[in-house]
């Protein structure tokens, strides 16, 4: 099946799920909860985006490993 939901929008869907289920922890509006998850998204991609060049240092260092083995 075809998923018509943009990466962005997919993402905030999956974290405002944790936002719910953690509702005892932290008791959002649902305004609130739907602002935290965007937020969320958007700084995660921004983060995606900006280590898209280089590798994560722990995965460099456990193909380092791994190599050395």
């Amino acid at each position: 099946m075809k998923s018509f939901l943009e990466k962005r929008e997919a993402m905030a869907v999956m974290i405002i799920q944790a936002i719910i289920c953690k509702r005892e922890a932290i008791r959002p509006s649902p305004k609130q909860a739907a602002e935290l998850a965007v937020e969320h998204a958007d700084s995660l991609i921004h983060e995606l985006n900006k280590e898209r060049g280089e590798k994560v240092k722990y995965l460099n260092d456990w193909n380092r490993r791994r190599l050395q083995q």
